[in-house]
């Protein structure tokens, strides 16, 4: 594989957990169907490609020198807090008449709460 000039050595494995996934969408989006008997197990198909990739993530974040992993981890624990206090808090506006809350948005609220902790981290050690 010397043609592959890779800057990491987890981008291949990311990007193959993201095919996989990718695929797994489709598969459970195309073979879903009523007249299946096990359609309900086709919900399986995008969960191991997103465990394998949750495995990869572990991996490279243990790998980082120590200065990076503590930034990285703080970053995470802080966009983990940061989500679930905003999530609750979303309960209060709810009740005064905002939209529905879909699930999705918390990935989305995650990764923006995990840049800004990310940026405050990396400004505190710099």
């Amino acid at each position: 594989m010397k043609f592959l000039k890779w800057k990491s050595k987890y981008t291949l494995h990311l990007i193959v957990g993201f095919t996989g996934y990718m695929l797994g969408l489709i598969g459970l989006n195309y073979f879903d169907g009523e007249h299946l008997p096990h359609r309900r197990w086709l919900v399986l198909l995008p969960v191991v490609p997103t465990i394998y990739l949750v495995t990869v993530i572990i991996r490279c974040v243990s790998n980082l020198d120590e200065m990076k992993r503590k930034i990285v981890v703080e970053a995470m624990a802080f966009a983990g807090l940061a989500t679930g206090f905003t999530c609750l808090s979303y309960l209060f506006l709810r009740d005064m008449g905002a939209p529905e809350f879909r699930p999705e948005w918390t990935l989305y609220i995650m990764w923006a709460w995990y840049w800004v902790g990310l940026f405050v981290s990396w400004r505190r050690y710099k």
